[in-house]
C-alpha cells in the first residue's frame, strides 16, 4: 500500500503538470473513485468523480450527424431570398441617412437666411450715422447710470471700512 501511495503521489504531481499520459490518468481516477484515498486527497476525490460522471453521460449516437446534415439540407432558404433582404435593409438604412442630412441641411440653410436677411444695414451712410449715435448716447446713458451705482458702492465699502477700523481700535 505504501508503495501505490508513493506512486500516486508522483503521478498527481505529473498529472498537475500536464505530463499523464492517458493510462496513467485512469489509474489515478480508479484511486480516487475507490474507498482508500488518504486523508489528505480526499478534497481532489469530486474533481475525478466529475469525470467519471461526465464520461458515463449518454454520448450522441453514430447517426447524430447524419440526421443533422440531412436536416440542414431539407431547409427551402434560397440563398438569393437572404440577398435580397439584406440589400433591402442596406438601402433603406442609407435612403435613412440622405433623409436626415437633406432635413438637416434645410433647417441649417432657413436658420442662416433668417439670420443674414436682416444685418441692419442702411442706404446712406448719413442713415448709419444718425443709428450708431442713437446706439452710443444708449451705452452712454447705461454707462453713466452703473457710475452713479458704482458710487454708491464705495461709499458702502467706505463706511465698512470706518466700522471695521473702529472695532479694531476698541
Amino acid at each position: 500500500m505504501h508503495m501505490d501511495l508513493d506512486r500516486i503521489e508522483k503521478l498527481l504531481a505529473r498529472y498537475w503538470d500536464c505530463e499523464t499520459s492517458v493510462e496513467e490518468e485512469k489509474e489515478l481516477q480508479l484511486f480516487f473513485l475507490s474507498d482508500q484515498v488518504p486523508e489528505k486527497w480526499k478534497k481532489l476525490m469530486p474533481l475525478f468523480q466529475y469525470y467519471d460522471d461526465e464520461r458515463q453521460v449518454k454520448k450522441l449516437d453514430a447517426m447524430f450527424d447524419e440526421r443533422v446534415i440531412a436536416q440542414i439540407e431539407n431547409k427551402q432558404v434560397g440563398p438569393q431570398q437572404g440577398k435580397v433582404r439584406k440589400l433591402f435593409y442596406d438601402i433603406a438604412r442609407v435612403a435613412a441617412v440622405g433623409l436626415i442630412l437633406v432635413t438637416a441641411t434645410y433647417f441649417i440653410r432657413d436658420d442662416y437666411k433668417k439670420t443674414t436677411a436682416d444685418l441692419g444695414t442702411f442706404e446712406t451712410p448719413e442713415e448709419a450715422f444718425e443709428e450708431t449715435k442713437k446706439a452710443l448716447q444708449m451705452i452712454s446713458k447705461n454707462f453713466n447710470k452703473g457710475r452713479k451705482e458704482a458710487k454708491k458702492v464705495a461709499v458702502f465699502n467706505t463706511a465698512q471700512e470706518k466700522i471695521k477700523k473702529d472695532d479694531n481700535e476698541l
